[in-house]
């Protein structure tokens, strides 16, 4: 009885998705579609995550969830020698049409992602020496399974450049199922960090793996070392250089912590950052969605909206930072009294969102026309700034310095992005100017 009003429904929806193009300016009809499935999972997966947060919070010390955390962080410090930038560079090359750059890129990275496996093996064995056996093992651990979660993964920016945003959330989300069920259940049993860890890896690889095959086998692309994907490796591994600086200021700020605080004051800290990553984490995922839509642009298509979209970010990421603020208390009341203190961090770091949000419109626009120079810079300025101004504010002031420091930065990097748009706009211009003074003397 119901199933006839199934299609009036989503009929009216999409009139009224048209309709409202005229104010927006936006392709509400994608948005729709991709947005659903993307904050679908978001939802899903924030739940998911949430979970896992409780019972690390109210199951295992805060000396044993400090030190976990210090051991994540070092990993991912470590991360910058992996191809961090091809899942990016995998993206906008399928969006082309370039299918065969996934196992490409699979090959690719499996080589390159060596070098983190003998790092992290490495600093392993120097904590073995110094008779840190926990730090040790994890740590080697890591380094025999992180190499290939970061590579299997590429399979998730290729369904994004497909725009099966669909097949991407539901997979997503069976994956995050997965490991935040496994290691819920590892927290709970186990305990031990170690196990922890092994658990943790194991989570992670053995989906990546298996939605990797899974992507293969329907879409079936094969590599044919051609020039776009040579330009693909080239341009990824320009993206993965700007990466360094971007994966170390990532966790130095729990590193700063750990060393100048110690464990307790690391788990307070990593608790207050726990909602707020997840959604900043949501920020980075729509500007992928909408990076394939930029890619088929040029920058004067963009530059029309630029600054609109800008200002519409930055209110959506105050009224979402406003939104927890008041949700805060109530949450660590509820689901973890034991941490507080964190409340009052929580909410500062919260304010983040405001340049959070555009800041991820602003890298996606970047990104797809290539501005390699313009992102060399922006990313370079802000991720080195970053990592000084957390030892510094970390040495002299602790979590708070930390928190400081990033807000500083997030604000001051998105006046910056302003201005480094400008320049590329103007270059732009004078370009096309060239270009048709050129084309009137041929003629």
């Amino acid at each position: 009885m119901n199933t006839p009003m199934i299609p009036k429904i989503k009929n009216k929806t999409k009139k009224f998705l048209l309709w409202s193009q005229k104010y927006t300016r936006l392709d509400m009809v994608y948005i729709a579609s991709s947005g659903f499935w993307t904050t679908a999972s978001f939802g899903i997966n924030t739940l998911l995550s949430v979970g896992l947060t409780f019972v690390f919070a109210n199951f295992i010390p805060k000396e044993t969830y400090g030190l976990y955390k210090y051991i994540m962080s070092l990993s991912g410090a470590l991360a910058f020698l992996t191809f961090s930038g091809m899942n990016t560079a995998v993206t906008q090359a399928v969006a082309h049409g370039q299918d065969g750059v996934l196992p490409y890129a699979l090959k690719f990275q499996l080589k390159w992602n060596l070098l983190f496996m003998l790092a992290s093996s490495l600093m392993g064995g120097y904590y073995f020496m110094h008779e840190n056996h926990i730090l040790g093992m994890s740590l080697l651990i890591l380094g025999f399974t992180f190499p290939f979660i970061s590579a299997f993964n590429t399979y998730g920016a290729f369904l994004i450049g497909k725009k099966d945003f669909k097949r991407s959330s539901l997979w997503g989300v069976l994956a995050s199922a997965i490991y935040n069920i496994t290691m819920i259940g590892a927290v709970i049993y186990l305990k031990d960090i170690v196990w922890l860890v092994l658990v943790y890896s194991l989570a992670n690889l053995l989906p990546q793996i298996y939605f990797y095959f899974k992507t293969v086998r329907i879409y079936k692309p094969v590599s044919r070392d051609s020039k776009e994907e040579k330009s693909l490796l080239k341009y990824g591994a320009h993206l993965s250089f700007m990466n360094i600086f971007s994966n170390l200021s990532q966790y130095v700020d729990k590193i700063v912590v750990f060393h100048f605080l110690g464990t307790i004051q690391l788990a307070i800290y990593g608790l207050a950052l726990a909602v707020p990553e997840r959604i900043r984490g949501y920020t980075k995922t729509y500007g992928s969605i909408i990076l394939p839509k930029l890619s088929d642009k040029t920058v004067g298509d963009i530059r029309k909206v630029f600054y609109k979209r800008s200002f519409q970010g930055v209110l959506v990421g105050a009224l979402i930072s406003l939104a927890y603020i008041v949700i805060a208390p109530f949450v660590f009341k509820i689901f973890l009294p034991k941490y507080l203190e964190s409340i009052r961090y929580s909410q500062i770091i919260s304010l983040s969102f405001i340049f959070a949000v555009p800041g991820s419109y602003m890298g996606s626009a970047f990104h797809s026309q290539k501005m390699l120079k313009t992102i060399y810079f922006s990313s370079l300025t802000a991720h080195t700034s970053r990592i000084i101004l957390f030892i510094l504010f970390g040495y002299l002031w602790g979590i708070w310095g930390v928190i400081y420091a990033s807000l500083l930065v997030y604000m001051l990097g998105f006046f910056f992005n302003f201005l480094l748009w400008e320049l590329e706009v103007r270059k732009y211009i004078k370009a096309n100017l060239t270009d048709k003074r050129s084309l009137e003397k041929t003629l």
